[in-house]
């Protein structure tokens, strides 16, 4: 009874080696078709206790402005610079640095930042950007189950509502001839 294990463990063995010592996938050996970026977005977080919460922070906020510009009809190509990463040059750069993202003592959700555009055709501050949503909890008890849907979702409306004021305000400028004014 003991060869029969051993046999198959041999043959696995066999076959995983045959396979990784020659062959390749025709995609592996093609050249990857470079995909140009046509818009980058830095967002600064203030430090939080948890480090880790800063990048998710960013990549949130990041994941609404790709949402609200694609669904305001921009057509490029957005990419988001991680914290510390050089854009590349000559590339449109939107900088937002965040002031506050947090459910307030009045019971409403507000997201407040700063922003401003660097592009070829010039540079330029956007200002303060604020916007507020209506924290409603659902959830019966104080620690309800539901209270971090409805936290989260108050936290959303707040965050699209303050990036459709950046996209209005990026059309008025004039420095990216690709933004259009919603039809």
């Amino acid at each position: 009874m003991r060869p029969a294990p051993c046999f198959r463990l041999c043959f696995v063995l066999a076959l995983a080696t045959a396979a990784l010592s020659g062959a390749t996938l025709p995609a592996a050996s093609s050249n990857p078709a470079i995909q140009t970026v046509d818009l980058q977005v830095a967002i600064d977080v203030p430090p939080t206790w948890r480090p880790f919460l800063d990048d998710d922070i960013a990549e949130a906020l990041a994941g609404r402005l790709i949402n609200i510009f694609q669904k305001r009809g921009y057509p490029g190509r957005i990419e988001q610079l991680k914290a510390g990463t050089l854009g590349a040059q000559g590339v449109p750069q939107i900088v937002i640095r965040l002031v506050e993202w947090r459910i307030g003592r009045s019971g409403h959700a507000d997201c407040t930042f700063s922003a401003s555009i660097h592009s070829a055709a010039g540079e330029k501050d956007l200002g303060l950007i604020s916007s507020s949503a209506i924290f409603w909890p659902h959830a019966s008890g104080h620690w309800g189950l539901n209270r971090s849907y409805d936290t989260a979702s108050a936290l959303e409306d707040a965050a699209e509502s303050a990036m459709r004021d950046l996209y209005g305000r990026l059309v008025k400028t004039n420095l990216l001839p690709s933004l259009a004014s919603k039809k």
